[in-house]
């Protein structure tokens, strides 16, 4: 026999769950938004001139054949990162791309000595942490729609 008490904690457990559920996807959404528009930004704004600004950008400091290669990866992982994290299709893969990016973003700051920049780039890597970290929580996604599970890509 059910008890009021137990079907009351089974509903409190799945309102809250799906509280968690949401604000996850609210905020997976955000954050995916803010790296693809980056990337869709340097695509119209022009490639070639992206990577041109940021070769001077860092003329003097760091080898073009280290500048260049990675200043043309930066719009593709950019819109690729950020359309898996909008969409939670694969999304640790999506987390884990955008990740590396902001390592490789923040080397650069760091060698630029722009500190108030980087600072602003360790609120996206709190973020991408948290995001990881509480993946389990991606129920409103592609991932779980598809697969019946959150977060495809990596295993856990």
């Amino acid at each position: 026999m059910i008890q009021i008490s137990d079907l009351k904690s089974e509903i409190s457990d799945r309102i809250d769950m799906d509280n968690r559920r949401v604000a996850y996807a609210l905020t997976r959404i955000t954050y995916g938004v803010i790296f693809l528009f980056y990337g869709i930004g340097k695509f119209r704004g022009g490639l070639t001139g992206f990577v041109g600004g940021m070769n001077q950008q860092f003329s003097g400091k760091l080898p073009a054949a280290m500048v260049m290669p990675f200043a043309y990866l930066i719009p593709f992982a950019e819109t690729v990162s950020g359309g898996l994290i909008v969409l939670g299709l694969f999304s640790r893969v999506g987390l884990t791309l955008s990740g590396g990016l902001l390592v490789g973003l923040t080397f650069g700051l760091v060698i630029l000595g722009q500190a108030p920049t980087v600072a602003h780039n360790l609120q996206f890597v709190i973020i991408n942490f948290l995001l990881l970290w509480f993946v389990e929580f991606n129920g409103f996604s592609l991932d779980t729609l598809l697969w019946r599970k959150p977060a495809a890509g990596f295993n856990s």
